[in-house]
């Protein structure tokens, strides 16, 4: 581990382990950036340094050396390639369930970015239009060392607590005999995943679930139309090597984009690049997501459900905080006199613009 030379060193990139396995196949391939300053000490104060307002900035930029770029995370004793696939994994799932611990639990505060103006941190407002919060954790604690401990030792975290809340929710499925004789029930029956047909006693199966319908936005920054990145992972139940638990991502279906980096494609061209073959998607398994559920976001939500569950929040008395506009949806049924704090629905185009339109 070394520090920059101020005199003739300003930038200094390196791959991590995955990211050489990666360029090595041909794989590597950087799409996004971000900004870390791990490195900065903002608070003299508990440092035990007095200092002025006005000094800071000399101080962080001048006065403070910088360490050069760490790139690798984890000890190759702890971590070692053969190839031999012992633990039921090739070398390149080994790999990438380092890949994985590392991006994890590495570089877990990027710089985010702040409103214009305002002196006040962002933040996430999340509402449950439907569903119910089982538990909340305000942090995310590092995974419990349990091998390589030296003797004598104790048991210790891995990682540092992470400030990421942790928030359970149950999906409740209801489940009842149907007798087609009175086929009526308490709840409504999905289609998808109710056995059809009637069995050998004459009756049926119907399984319901409710749904979780969540409203999350970010406020003190800039409300985009795609201030989120959605992930799943499976949670595996099995420990490696750092004790950590081993999770797997899930994978998504791609949707055919026409326009990508600007550029309109051809329908066949866009279809191929979201794994369509002639038009059909490929088929789901259980590396997918839709394999487990179904993830809709905003205007693929139908509108009637959102209505409803708003409508309801506001018949028991409950109010809707949404520091970034709320949901484009017209609920004609719905009082949506509101004042800051207290929000039916709100209809707002963040896109919208006070100037006038030219003719063209």
């Amino acid at each position: 581990m070394t520090f920059f030379n101020p005199k003739e060193e300003v930038l200094d990139i390196k791959l991590t382990q995955y990211g050489r396995h990666l360029l090595s196949k041909g794989k590597m391939k950087p799409v996004y950036y971000a900004f870390f300053d791990e490195g900065v000490l903002y608070d003299a104060a508990s440092a035990g340094i007095t200092e002025t307002k006005n000094s800071a900035e000399t101080r962080i930029q001048d006065e403070t050396v910088t360490m050069k770029t760490q790139h690798c995370f984890t000890g190759r004793d702890e971590f070692l390639f053969d190839g031999t696939g012992d633990d039921g994994l090739g070398e390149d799932e080994n790999r990438a369930e380092l890949a994985i611990y590392e991006r994890l639990h590495t570089l877990t505060d990027p710089l985010g970015t702040t409103e214009l103006g305002s002196t006040k941190m962002p933040f996430f407002a999340m509402t449950m239009l439907d569903g119910e919060i089982d538990d909340i954790k305000t942090t995310q604690t590092g995974s419990t060392r349990t091998a390589n401990i030296p003797a004598g030792g104790g048991t210790y975290h891995s990682q540092q607590t992470l400030r990421i809340p942790q928030i359970e929710i149950d999906v409740k499925y209801n489940i009842a005999v149907i007798d087609p004789a009175n086929p009526s029930i308490s709840f409504e029956p999905d289609p998808v995943i109710s056995p059809n047909g009637i069995y050998g006693d004459g009756f049926g199966v119907a399984v319901g679930t409710d749904d979780i319908m969540i409203l999350l936005e970010e406020g003190n920054t800039i409300c985009g139309k795609e201030n989120f990145d959605i992930e799943v992972f499976e949670m595996t139940g099995l420990t490696g090597s750092l004790g950590e638990e081993i999770i797997t991502p899930m994978l998504f279906q791609k949707k055919v984009e026409m326009v990508q980096n600007n550029l309109l494609l051809d329908v066949d061209e866009a279809e191929k690049i979201a794994g369509l073959k002639n038009g059909v998607p490929m088929e789901i398994n259980s590396s997918c997501v839709e394999y487990f559920m179904d993830v809709q976001v905003d205007n693929e939500i139908n509108t009637a459900s959102v209505c409803a569950a708003i409508s309801k929040i506001k018949s028991e008395g409950g109010t809707i905080y949404s520091p970034c506009g709320g949901v484009d949806i017209d609920c004609p049924d719905l009082d949506l006199g509101a004042g800051a704090g207290d929000i039916g629905v709100i209809s707002a185009d963040i896109y919208d613009s006070d100037a006038e339109q030219a003719d063209c």
